[in-house]
């Protein structure tokens, strides 16, 4: 597939790769990341559907080489936190301090150089799923399966306008170049020619009314790329920004506290370490603002149950980023 890398250069991508972990892994640690597990630290997905969500980080789900995270909103995963500085409702805490907290005894949670073992990133107000990897192994491997586009990322937002049903599923592939960042302020991606490739896949949506009686559209989505607020400055660019995303365009109601965009489903399978696939269900602040619209028929009332209430895992094991 066009994009993905070919099983031979896989294969000698990830033997080096293993080789470059081996070193700088220390024999206490190992490829696994071997300390022991606090308990208290799990949290069992399904408390997320019938309970207030924690503002604090969880393990979600765990390898011994491969965690996932459940990110609160208002957490950043950045290392040079430039989201910090966005005008949001609060100010981001650090996953990196929780890490140091809690993984400190790991010597990756210590290295800025490979963004302290996290895997990827989420936006500061994004909640959902998260890896991070204990040790240089775990993390090289996940990367390189990101790299490879063999991870399946799946997000749910709730944007402006009405999608056309008709036209789903449809891919944004417009390149996405970004701005600032440092000294220059927050930064920023906007579709330009001089981007790099981005691709983001709408899978479906379901058509509602704002109290005001303004339509929008809640929609699921898949990354085949991932770049800095990919599915923000995509959808933002197609004419249909984010609720609580006024820097790319989007509303700002008082009835929605955040940047309404939730990392619902990611699934990675390393060889060396196994298969992770989690469904986090959408936090209570998030259906609270459902809770205030309308469906528009009874087929987003459908919509609506199945992916909130129940969950529905739909990335095919071919497809992903």
């Amino acid at each position: 597939m066009c994009g993905k890398l070919e099983d031979k250069l896989f294969d000698a991508a990830s033997a080096a790769l293993s080789a470059c972990a081996k070193r700088l892994d220390t024999p206490e640690v190992g490829r696994q990341g071997n300390f022991s597990f606090r308990p208290e630290l799990l949290l069992p997905v399904e408390r997320l559907r019938s309970s207030e969500a924690p503002t604090e980080p969880k393990v979600l789900q765990r390898l011994p080489g491969l965690y996932v995270l459940w990110k609160p909103p208002g957490w950043s995963a950045s290392v040079a936190s430039d989201e910090e500085l966005l005008p949001t409702r609060g100010r981001s805490q650090a996953l990196r301090d929780w890490l140091r907290e809690h993984f400190g005894h790991h010597p990756i949670v210590q290295d800025a150089g490979v963004t302290h073992g996290l895997v990827h990133r989420l936006d500061s107000q994004t909640s959902g799923a998260i890896l991070w990897a204990p040790s240089y192994f775990g993390l090289f491997a996940a990367r390189l399966q990101f790299a490879a586009r063999r991870v399946c990322k799946e997000y749910i937002c709730l944007c402006q306008g009405h999608i056309p049903v008709g036209n789903l599923p449809f891919r944004i592939e417009a390149p996405l170049l970004e701005r600032g960042g440092g000294e220059l302020g927050p930064s920023r991606s906007e579709v330009s020619a001089m981007g790099r490739q981005a691709i983001t896949e709408v899978l479906d949506a379901a058509h509602l009314r704002c109290p005001d009686g303004k339509p929008l559209s809640l929609a699921k989505v898949r990354l085949h790329t991932g770049r800095t607020h990919q599915i923000r400055a995509h959808m933002g660019y197609e004419g249909y920004p984010l609720v609580g995303d006024p820097a790319y365009g989007g509303p700002s109601p008082n009835w929605c506290p955040r940047q309404w965009l939730h990392a619902w489903h990611l699934r990675i399978n390393v060889p060396a370490e196994g298969l992770l696939d989690v469904e986090v269900p959408v936090p209570s602040d998030l259906r609270t603002v459902l809770q205030k619209l309308t469906a528009e028929d009874a087929t987003a009332t459908e919509k609506l149950q199945e992916w909130i209430l129940s969950g529905d895992a739909s990335c095919p094991s071919d497809q992903g980023y």
